[in-house]
């Protein structure tokens, strides 16, 4: 009996072990990993207990069956008798490790979700999720709570851009992934569960680029010389990467810092720098400026032909320029102070959200339009209410 207690004892104490001591990869990897080993070790747990209390219930049952009025009916009763004590110390000691394990189980459950990273925002095209690629995998929020899918692989996307069907992106595989790096361009249809190779496998990854909502023209900066590119530069693509062609650039000035492509109409692609907002509307081979010198730190446009246009001098700056007139006007926002907003996406369904990332890792969400905003994300750690 004392073997069985301790051998329980022993297996009590390594479920406490902190599974990190076991893990590899990511801090996200192993807050996964966490989660199951709880929720394995629970089930486990219960079924051993079943298993005893099982084998308890059956010991008394043959005891009372036994007579006592002979020596070795005595002596098959003695032995079931100590047997039915270690059943009973076992399933004790296993409802305890059950019920610790199913609220570690619960605990971990509601996991906390952090960012590393953020790398973009985008919207479903029903407007009920907001998918950010934030290095270790995607994270979602929905009906005004984060989460991290577990049925996709977690790639670090980069130059992440939703389309009315899914989204294109490039970045790297994750660390257990059986893709190479980097992923050159890919597609998903299913929000990350699959994805598509296009182009540039294993040769480069784009951090700016940017595809249109409903045309799916693809805009990026390549840094470098490779197969299908024979030079630095802005190129575009209308065929889904089948073909590229580089744009001259003729009218923008500063240092690129952000881009975004119109999401309905053809050849239209914003750019931000060091020096201001600047559009075209020949696929970026002409360039008009858009507003003053304001450093620009993000762009994106809206669904009713306006441009987002975050801004960084003195203090951070949201504006919201309408295409046809040219009026700016000036959002309210949150004080920032030495922070910026990185990047910002209104929902496609309902043209009162707005939400905004900024390079501290805030994440703010507006349903008015702007007026009003409320910070779901804080330095990288979502917000539970």
């Amino acid at each position: 009996m004392k073997k069985v207690i301790l051998l329980s004892a022993m297996n009590f104490v390594l479920f406490l072990v902190p599974i990190k001591v076991f893990a590899h990869g990511t801090e996200g990897h192993a807050s996964e990993e966490v989660t199951n080993y709880w929720n394995y070790g629970f089930i486990a747990s219960l079924i051993i207990l079943v298993i005893f209390l099982g084998l308890f219930v059956l010991a008394k049952k043959k005891m009372k069956n036994i007579s006592l009025k002979n020596k070795e009916n005595r002596n098959k009763h003695h032995l079931i008798s100590k047997r039915s004590i270690i059943y009973k110390w076992v399933s004790i000691i296993g409802f305890m490790v059950t019920i610790f394990l199913l609220i570690m189980a619960i605990v971990n459950t509601e996991e906390e979700v952090t960012f590393q990273h953020i790398h973009g925002l985008g919207y479903t095209s029903d407007g009920e999720e907001l998918y950010v690629p934030a290095h270790d995998g995607l994270k979602v929020y929905k009906d005004g709570a984060w989460t991290i899918p577990t049925e996709r692989e977690k790639h670090d996307y980069m130059g992440f851009s939703m389309f009315k069907g899914g989204f294109y992106s490039s970045g790297h595989p994750s660390p257990n992934s059986e893709l190479a790096n980097p992923l050159g361009i890919v597609k998903s249809t299913d929000k990350g569960k699959t994805i598509d190779i296009l182009d540039l496998y294993e040769e480069i990854d784009f951090h700016g680029m940017t595809v249109s909502y409903e045309t799916q023209e693809i805009y990026l900066f390549n840094p470098a010389e490779n197969s299908r590119m024979d030079q630095p530069g802005f190129y575009y693509s209308t065929n889904e990467t089948k073909t590229w062609n580089q744009s001259m650039l003729q009218g923008l000035v500063g240092q690129a810092t952000s881009l975004a492509a119109h999401p309905t109409e053809e050849g239209i692609v914003a750019i931000g720098t060091d020096q201001g907002i600047f559009l075209s509307d020949d696929y970026g081979n002409n360039f008009e400026r858009l507003s003053d010198s304001e450093a620009v730190s993000a762009v994106s446009f809206d669904h009713q032909n306006n441009l987002l246009v975050a801004t960084q001098s003195e203090e951070a700056k949201l504006l919201k320029i309408n295409l046809p007139s040219n009026e700016v006007n000036e959002l309210s926002i949150p004080s920032l102070e030495e922070d910026a907003i990185a990047y910002v996406k209104q929902n496609p369904i309902n043209k009162d959200e707005l939400v905004f990332a900024t390079n501290a890792k805030d994440i703010y969400f507006s349903n008015d339009g702007g007026e009003t905003w409320d910070k779901s994300v804080d330095k990288g750690v979502a917000i539970t209410h």
